[in-house]
């Protein structure tokens, strides 16, 4: 049995190792090519510091066997958000948790008994991110990685949950041996199903903005002219301000599949994730509200509503996230630079009452 287990940790790490070197030949690839590297180094260092046969190994090789393992949920953290989340500032919060687990259990390496918090700080982080992939791939407009997102992030999360359960018990009881090779199994079918995934040539992992090619034929781009006049149709119309929009929804309206009307949005437009686009019409509509002299007695609030928001939180987080501004510092350059702007030389004020009048 160990040595069914030592071959199994070893075609794990080495499929996981040709998918990092794979990545990092691409440059292109990079971006998503370090996050992986590091996620199946640290992979490496837990797979081998956890195999049964680990006290035959020479002393100086344990601390840095322990150092990987211990990185290894921040390295799985940040190839997630990575991939999955597009704006960047979404994804220091996931990190932020990830490295509190890195650092309880460095000091759980001086005082054990904070194993047992970083355990459960580490089992909610894994659950938080299955959340995260099942609730947000909805509204994913890149097709390849929507449908690979729920597998793997479940696979993955609860493998997580799986592998510090089992350290948690593994601290009060002695395993039995056939948990080990199950545990080696599991990471070696899910190093074969992402090796699968990142190495198909039209995996779109990276966050380019810029729309991908797409294989052109007379009669698709015709259709995908016909759907973008439909769609810029409706958005004048105003149905962005429509409070919880979907992309079926929104489909429905204007007569077009939700399979369609995804690959326009994302192939055609360069928009990787529905929310994007929405909040892309309600953000100018609430820059133009802002930017109004004749609306500056408007409450925040108000213009959020205008535009379609639901409530001011994610009001202010989306407009900071276009503009680089929150609304009211936003409200205040342009109207403090409209208010300052110098009258020209030939100006002459006119009173009210020596304005002509009209006959």
């Amino acid at each position: 049995m160990i040595y069914a287990d030592m071959f199994l940790r070893g075609a794990a790490i080495a499929l996981g190792l040709l998918c990092a070197v794979a990545l990092m030949a691409r440059p292109e690839m990079r971006r998503v090519g370090w996050p992986v590297t590091a996620l199946m180094l640290t992979k490496a260092s837990y797979l081998i510091g956890s195999a049964p046969g680990i006290a035959d190994l020479p002393d100086g090789w344990r601390p840095l066997l322990t150092g990987g393992a211990i990185l290894l949920p921040l390295a799985f953290s940040w190839l997630v958000v990575e991939i999955f989340l597009d704006a960047p500032q979404d994804r220091w919060p996931w990190l932020g948790v990830a490295g509190a687990g890195v650092a309880l259990s460095l000091a759980s390496l001086v005082w054990p008994p904070l194993d047992i918090a970083r355990g459960l700080l580490l089992l909610g982080l894994y659950v938080s991110l299955l959340w995260l992939g099942l609730t947000t791939a909805r509204n994913d407009l890149v097709e390849h990685r929507r449908r690979f997102r729920p597998g793997f992030l479940a696979a993955m999360a609860l493998l997580g949950v799986a592998v510090t359960s089992v350290e948690l018990v593994k601290a009060q009881i002695d395993l039995p041996l056939f948990i080990y090779p199950l545990q080696a199994a599991a990471f070696l079918t899910l190093s074969f199903a992402f090796a699968l995934w990142v190495l198909n040539p039209s995996a779109d992992l990276c966050c380019e903005t810029a729309p991908r090619p797409v294989p052109e034929t007379r009669r698709k781009a015709a259709i995908d002219a016909a759907v973008i006049d439909d769609l810029n149709a409706a958005m004048a119309g105003g149905i962005w301000k429509r409070e919880g929009l979907t992309i079926a929804a929104l489909g429905a309206e204007i007569g077009v599949p939700e399979h369609r009307l995804r690959a326009v949005i994302n192939q055609r437009l360069g928009f990787r994730n529905f929310p994007t686009f929405i909040n892309s019409y309600r953000i100018k509509s609430a820059q133009a509200a802002l930017a109004d002299p004749a609306q500056a007695r408007r409450t925040i609030l108000e213009i959020a509503y205008a535009s379609g928001f639901a409530s001011l939180g994610p009001f202010n987080k989306a407009f900071r996230d276009r503009t680089g501004e929150s609304p009211s510092e936003y409200r205040a350059r342009l109207l403090d630079s409209a208010q300052s702007a110098p009258v020209p030389e030939n100006h002459i004020a006119i009173s009210k009452s020596e304005r002509p009048r009209p006959v």
